[in-house]
């Protein structure tokens, strides 16, 4: 990761609730002073699901490789994004994201568009295109994009995939490129914390990742191999800030495809007021 990365500001905190254990999570958007087309499979039944123990959870070591060919990881690079734009106190805010479907909607997390009225998506390839908020979902953080003439690679997704499953956060560098870092899943879970914007308390499908997240990584798609493709089985979201780092968490592909097929994606959704 760069030095710049490391400069962006904004970090929003939420609790994470296990039993009675509490960790504090850093949500992945960054800050700084301004003037698929698959559905997703059921998880296989052996796959773990109870909420992190631990204070904060343990996931074991990050991995030191996301395992995925050049070609593969090509393919992912021409998905993502980067979603950045004015907020509120005018403070512009920026995160990741990643096309899917047709290639015109993007995916980015919910909390980096509170306020947000004109959103900004830079392409890999370097065009910046203004962008419409056409879904948001509060409780599992996601939040969905049309970026029209962005003819992006669309990403499939799917959660079918094992405890242990290694593959790459895409987030998007400072330096206007995306920077695959390694993550490994420990298991999904059930976490606790505040809905989006507000203070009721919820539940949401995450993964729990061994992955040295960074401000600025909300919103990238986590990728991996599925039946010989890449793709998409998460969205970062948050990250623990206690334990030294290596802790953080996604949303699982189904809420997001769930999202994607009971919205209107060709018309305005209501961009969330400042609190």
């Amino acid at each position: 990761m760069t030095p710049g990365r490391r400069l962006l500001l904004g970090v929003a905190i939420a609790a994470v609730v296990a039993g009675a254990a509490i960790a504090a999570v850093a949500m992945l958007d960054g800050g700084t002073a301004a003037p698929g087309d698959g559905q997703p499979q059921t998880p296989p039944a052996t796959s773990s699901i109870r909420p992190p123990l631990d204070d904060p959870p343990d996931p074991g070591p990050v991995p030191d490789d996301h395992g995925l060919s050049s070609a593969d990881l090509a393919a992912a690079v021409e998905s993502s994004v980067r979603v950045y734009g004015p907020a509120c106190r005018g403070i512009v805010r920026e995160g990741s994201g990643f096309a899917v479907v047709d290639g015109d909607l993007v995916v980015t997390i919910a909390h980096l568009m509170i306020g947000m009225h004109e959103p900004t998506v830079e392409l890999h390839d370097g065009r910046e295109l203004g962008a419409m908020l056409v879904a948001f979902d509060a409780v599992n953080d996601l939040a969905v994009l049309r970026v029209s003439g962005a003819g992006l690679r669309p990403l499939p997704l799917s959660e079918a995939v094992p405890d242990g499953t290694v593959g790459a956060v895409l987030a998007w560098e400072a330096e206007a490129s995306p920077d695959p870092t390694p993550f490994r899943i420990d298991r999904p879970v059930t976490v606790r914390t505040d809905i989006v914007n507000g203070d009721e308390r919820i539940e949401r499908q995450s993964w729990l990742l061994a992955a040295q997240t960074e401000v600025g990584d909300s919103g990238a798609a986590l990728v991996t191999g599925v039946d010989g493709r890449i793709t998409a089985v998460g969205v970062a979201w948050g990250a623990s800030r206690r334990g030294g780092g290596g802790v953080a968490y996604a949303t699982r592909a189904g809420p997001l495809a769930g999202l994607l097929a009971s919205s209107d994606l060709e018309q305005p959704a209501e961009v969330p007021a400042c609190s």
